[in-house]
């Protein structure tokens, strides 16, 4: 575990429109991985960092996300008495692992204001931010999260989990102006959110859903202008601090999934099912036998 970091906050918000029908009743954070919904492997990578406290930043139709976290003692007594012991532990895990809170956003502002609603929940302290919507596979090495949380130790700044991408993909994320580089560890002065001409891509590194913020950055939320399109938004908020006292960009190993786009769903979907330890190596046999006629 981290020396200075001991909370994690998920965002989980979003009305994910890219996601209808599905997502006029269900949140889209809880869409399957195989068995599993798919925010349950996010709380996986951060109980693995070493963090048990945990607060969801949702919108308030997303209840099935308090239920799934929450102690189900009906299910549990039914479970036993049909003598289903091994999934009565499965559904007694989810909520043993770590500590689950949850604050509500109750009109869609921006995501610099749904990290806002964590200041009291982080109590002056540091905490890392993951995305809702990005799942990260690590093949049982270092999760992401401690990544930056060994980058947070080191440096005591803000930090920006980020990989490179393409020239081409830039556009849809943002762009870190870089300063100084230690290795994977990168000092940025900017962060230019989705860069549309080539003086404005300052390098190909892209922040991809996870942060570890300092305790002072709320300050620098409440700072922040709002968008024109009336949002208060993260990125903008990690772009003045940046400016001011620079913040950190780690460049992380493992795989990313954006679960909020349809084919980074399917890939996740594809790829957990193949390494599935009950199916996987009838499903890999399955899809290399595939032949799709369209």
């Amino acid at each position: 575990m981290s020396d200075k970091v001991k909370k994690a906050v998920i965002l989980a918000a979003g009305r994910g429109t890219r996601f209808l029908p599905y997502t006029k009743a269900m949140p889209k954070e809880m869409i399957a991985i195989v068995d599993r919904p798919s925010l349950e492997i996010i709380v996986d990578e951060i109980v693995e960092s070493g963090i048990t406290d945990i607060l969801f930043v949702i919108s308030p139709e997303k209840q099935a996300i308090v239920k799934h976290f929450s102690v189900d003692h009906a299910l549990e007594e039914f479970l036993e008495g049909r003598g289903k012991l091994k999934e009565k532990q499965i559904v007694e895990n989810i909520t043993k692992r770590a500590r689950f809170s949850f604050v509500y956003q109750q009109v869609a502002t921006g995501s610099g204001a749904a990290v806002l609603l964590a200041e009291k929940f982080a109590d002056g302290e540091p905490v890392a931010v993951l995305n809702g919507d990005d799942a990260m596979y690590t093949s049982g090495n270092t999760p992401v999260t401690k990544q930056l949380l060994d980058c947070f130790d080191a440096f005591g700044k803000t930090v920006l989990g980020v990989q490179t991408v393409t020239r081409e993909a830039i556009s849809k994320y943002a762009s870190c102006d870089v300063v100084e580089s230690y290795g994977k560890n990168h000092l940025i002065r900017s962060v230019i959110e989705k860069p549309k001409t080539d003086d404005q891509i300052k390098s190909l590194l892209a922040p991809l859903g996870r942060y570890v913020i300092s305790g002072d950055f709320y300050d620098y939320i409440r700072r922040t202008p709002v968008a024109a399109n009336g949002e208060l938004q993260f990125t903008d908020s990690l772009k003045l601090q940046a400016a001011e006292k620079g913040i950190m960009a780690y460049d992380f190993d493992g795989i990313r999934y954006d679960l909020g786009d349809k084919l980074g769903y399917m890939q996740a979907s594809v790829e957990y099912g193949m390494r599935h330890p009950e199916i996987g190596a009838k499903f890999t046999e399955y899809i290399k036998s595939l032949k799709i006629n369209k």
